[in-house]
């Protein structure tokens, strides 16, 4: 593919704010049928629907966090002709309790997929991609082989600290590490569906399209 242009910065791109609104996570396959996933046509880089399978939609659970605490972040290697993307995503969980504890060992062990809304209202999402080995020639399998039945692109739990604190003023928390390794940059979320993020009145489940 030839470069044909460059990239423009305007006021927008450097008033742009960081941090985190919501964390989306869902298991791999949760209804017991493959995932239908559309990846964008001509190399954009995003995923215009997530569905379960036979479905038009799929229900993830919102995780929420104590602001200005969650990161995502990448970092990427070239060795040869393969690029590697190591994804990390760092989220505390206020008051470490039976359900987050309950909750949080639910994910012990899945292949989770993982989106996460940032304050500019981009939907970066993990552990899914259109590569396994990407960057590579086109010498591996290609996305239809492995999305869905064999997925092995996904996210996975990296590590869990807890702490009640010492002190009366001292926080209580959970702090959870999602790790991923992908072949390609994070894909965003975009789709052409009206309504297509709906968090239910409860606040706890999301339904994608």
């Amino acid at each position: 593919m030839a470069i044909a242009d460059g990239l423009a910065t305007g006021c927008g791109d450097l008033q742009a704010s960081g941090g985190i609104k919501y964390i989306f996570i869902r298991e791999w396959n949760s209804t017991g049928s493959p995932d239908q996933i559309a990846l964008a046509a001509g190399g954009t880089g995003s995923i215009t629907s997530i569905a379960d399978g036979g479905g038009t939609n799929s229900t993830w659970g919102v995780f929420e966090t104590k602001l200005e605490s969650p990161v995502l972040s990448v970092s990427g290697t070239a060795v040869g002709n393969a690029n590697t993307y190591e994804c990390t995503l760092a989220f505390n969980l206020p008051h470490f309790d039976l359900a987050r504890r309950t909750r949080i060992s639910e994910l012990e062990g899945k292949c989770l997929q993982v989106m996460v809304q940032d304050t500019n209202d981009t939907y970066f999402v993990i552990g899914i991609g259109n590569t396994l080995t990407g960057g590579d020639g086109g010498k591996d399998f290609p996305a239809a082989s492995h999305i869905g039945t064999r997925p092995q692109t996904f996210a996975r739990i990296g590590s869990i600290e807890a702490t009640t604190g010492a002190a009366f003023s001292d926080e209580t928390m959970m702090t959870v590490t999602l790790t991923c390794t992908q072949y390609e940059l994070p894909r965003t979320y975009v789709s052409v569906a009206t309504d297509p993020v709906v968090i239910n009145a409860s606040g706890l489940t999301v339904v994608i399209k």
